[in-house]
């Protein structure tokens, strides 16, 4: 999960009934490598599969990262930040995909604060939302301990992240009636300006 997208959560968080008085060991783990993950430089292939409803869907998720530049493609779709400036892309009348300066970006330092912070709320004390539980090298189980409506990381989930880079290698978010599942493909801590440029055929 990016910055931006851990950040977008802060604002549907509340508190609810808990179970525990008190977190595994793993959530601050998983913070911690968290942080990694967005404090470094590194490029990723993902496949991702959707399942739902006896329906099926199959793509790949493309995401360079040297912070503070970050491009993601995903399913037609385009998020970008070059330098302190956020890209807005969106398909055009003629189904070109274009992307424009959508203004300025929050310091890169003070967005992945916020998101830590976040996650500081979702899985530690005792109105966290998740269960945290190392399974091995740098991956987690999460699972839900309250009744909360759309639940950001479903009823349960699980997270890896790439020993050498920080690269997240796995999502896997499981809740009714479906599963959101994300496994990397390919994983190298070499970026240069191509990989972090939009996509051939889209316009500025």
């Amino acid at each position: 999960m990016g910055v931006a997208a851990t950040v977008a959560l802060a604002a549907t968080w509340t508190s609810g009934p808990t179970r525990h008085k008190s977190a595994p060991g793993g959530a601050p783990a998983y913070i911690a490598d968290w942080r990694r993950s967005q404090l470094g430089t590194w490029k990723v292939v993902l496949r991702w599969q959707r399942t739902a409803n006896g329906s099926h869907l199959d793509d790949q998720i493309r995401i360079a990262q040297r912070p503070p530049d970050r491009l993601s493609v995903a399913a037609g779709s385009v998020e970008a930040r070059q330098g302190d400036r956020n890209l807005a892309c969106a398909t055009g009348e003629d189904g070109r995909l274009r992307c424009r300066d959508a203004g300025p970006a929050p310091p890169y330092d003070q967005d992945v604060n916020a998101g830590e912070g976040v996650l500081r709320q979702q899985l530690l004390g005792p109105k966290r939302l998740y269960d945290v539980t190392a399974t091995g090298a740098h991956c987690y189980d999460f699972r839900l301990r309250v009744n909360y409506p759309a639940p950001p990381y479903g009823r349960q989930a699980r997270f890896c992240f790439d020993e050498a880079t920080g690269a997240p290698t796995l999502r896997d978010v499981q809740q009714p009636p479906g599963r959101d599942l994300q496994e990397a493909i390919s994983v190298s801590g070499q970026v240069d300006d191509a990989n972090l440029a939009p996509p051939p055929g889209i316009s500025g």
